[in-house]
């Protein structure tokens, strides 16, 4: 999404809010059962209640939910545990490594919304979707099961849906309110719970909370397994391709129109085979003309025509460590080597060759497409080899950098993935979280539009044509999202579940050793409290830290 695009949506969601504020002055919104906050409405409804009551009836009914939470309030301790380490390393390793600014860190990708966030594609809107009515509507089924009335149920608005909600009422699920303190009633006698409205009990109310989260995970368990599955029905349409990690600005290949992102799928003509590549490589070692069929970020085909003759562009610096001879003699990054003393930079392995020969303390002469400059290598610990100080891409004499695509490797590292999650290191389970934003071809995202032309369907589902990799890509972001939306609820900070279930815990614990109910109530929202702040400050930290620090 361009900034084009990100004005209009600007300017379309600001007459959305004029509208809603000047419908909300006029009372015509209440009418209708609808509350303003703000661009936020909360779009209430009474209907639904018939199905919850079907849902919950009957005594094996009740019995499957009630063991159903309790199953799931185990899986909300350790989802709960996991994510507040995971928020903590996240924290230090920010504070540690000082890490610089990256896409993720963009404000338009703090937000899980499909289409905003560039990491997540717009066919994860049905993901979205089904997390939402399947963590709000557990929790209104557990509600009704525990005889804790359904006041309404509705969807958060602002523009587009951004939320879902079940509306217990406040006053069963949480005890009544008295002098702004909440009254626990689980120690009172039955006949005073019968003749005063009915409160849940601890156990009841931590069902309740955790309903949600389990169903998030339920669905997240179905969907990546019917992804998983699906992908033993995937085969490659050739064995290899090459992936254009990065092109140099102003080189031979962004002029002749080749990008960072491109899949080059045919040289001169041929598919990309291990001849093809060692063709390619002589023809732009001796400078000729080479004719690329590649595939573009947006999955387009289309030819690049490079003409010969062009110079080589060398190699391209990406970083250059601070302190180190190469900064010290004002080099920086996004410059390209074309020349060491006497030697021609043509790329990496030209770079590597001249290094091998050096000597700690050695002046160079180093020619950049820029400038000039004269370097005295440093000292490496590894070996008694000059050191000039700079991280460079492997890139070739067009100025690009190219790696090979294994297709098939790729799916296979795909199809593994599963296997990573039976042991007991949480090392699979972060990995899963972190799929879609890992940098391809570590990461994966969706099929459409790039993949699904590099794969094609077999067997028992080919009849589908490239309808397989839509289903693929809506299960995969169904399970990934209600995967996700289910862990984040699971931190132990008010007003998500986990935060609840937290003080739940908490509340526990301390009633064993804290007779007087007033001096544990105040302690156990102290303690909770603070632990949803310190949990809110380590997030924003991490998603800010990289700009502060």
């Amino acid at each position: 999404m361009d900034s084009h695009y990100l004005t209009l949506a600007l300017y379309v969601f600001l007459i959305y809010w004029f509208i809603v504020s000047v419908l909300n002055r006029r009372g015509i919104l209440q009418r209708y059962n609808v509350t303003a906050y703000g661009p936020i409405l909360m779009i209430r409804t009474t209907r639904g209640q018939k199905l919850l009551e079907i849902l919950s009836q009957g005594a094996r009914r009740k019995t499957f939910w009630r063991t159903y939470a309790d199953i799931g309030t185990v899986l909300v301790f350790i989802a709960m545990t996991f994510m507040f380490v995971l928020v903590l390393l996240g924290a230090y390793a920010t504070f540690m490594v000082q890490p610089e600014p990256t896409d993720l860190h963009a404000p338009r990708n703090l937000l899980l919304i499909p289409g905003l966030n560039e990491f997540i594609p717009l066919c994860a809107w049905l993901g979205f979707v089904v997390a939402l009515v399947v963590h709000e509507l557990s929790h209104a089924v557990l509600s009704t099961v525990e005889k804790i009335k359904v006041k309404s149920m509705g969807l958060l608005v602002a523009l587009i849906p951004i939320g879902a909600f079940a509306e217990p009422d406040s006053e069963q699920l949480f005890g009544e309110k008295e002098n702004g303190e909440r009254t626990v009633k689980d120690r009172e006698p039955e006949q005073e719970q019968e003749r005063k409205k009915k409160v849940a009990t601890a156990r009841e109310r931590t069902r309740i909370l955790s309903a949600g989260v389990t169903s998030n995970f339920v669905v997240a368990l179905i969907a990546f397994a019917l992804f998983f599955s699906l992908l033993f029905a995937i085969q490659p349409v050739s064995d290899k391709a090459l992936f254009v990690h990065d092109v140099v600005a102003g080189s031979t290949a962004e002029k002749a129109g080749l990008e960072s992102g491109m899949f080059i799928t045919r040289v001169d003509g041929s598919t990309v085979t291990n001849g093809s590549v060692e063709a390619m490589n002589k023809a732009i070692e001796e400078r000729k003309g080479i004719n690329f069929g590649v595939l573009n970020k947006r999955g387009k085909e289309a030819e690049v025509i490079v003409e010969g003759g062009y110079e080589s562009e060398g190699v391209r610096v990406v970083k250059v460590i601070e302190g180190f001879p190469a900064d010290n003699a004002g080099i920086e990054a996004g410059m390209s080597i074309i020349k060491m003393d006497d030697m021609d930079i043509s790329g990496y392995v030209d770079f590597q060759d001249f290094m091998n020969d050096t000597v700690p303390g050695q002046q160079v002469e180093i020619r950049t497409k820029e400038k000039n400059f004269l370097v005295e290598l440093g000292e490496s610990e590894d070996n008694d080899k000059g050191l000039l100080g700079v991280f460079l891409a492997q890139n070739n004499p067009l100025g690009m950098c190219v790696g090979e695509f294994p297709t098939k490797g790729y799916l296979e590292y795909l199809r593994g993935i599963p296997s990573s999650l039976t042991s007991l290191s949480t090392k699979g389970w972060l990995w899963l979280t972190m799929l879609p934003f890992l940098p391809f071809p570590m990461g994966f995202s969706s099929f459409n539009p790039l993949l699904s032309h590099l794969y094609e369907p077999a067997g028992a589902v080919s009849f589908m044509g490239i309808g397989v990799f839509f289903i693929a890509d809506a299960l995969f972001w169904t399970g990934w999202i209600n995967f996700y939306v289910g862990l984040f609820n699971c931190l132990p900070a008010v007003p998500l579940d986990g935060g609840y279930v937290f003080r739940e815990m908490v509340n526990s614990v301390l009633r064993r050793g804290i007779k007087d109910e007033g001096k544990k109530e105040r302690i156990v929202k102290a303690i909770t409290a603070a632990i949803a702040l310190f949990v809110a400050s380590a997030i924003i930290f991490t998603l800010v830290g990289p700009y502060l620090l």
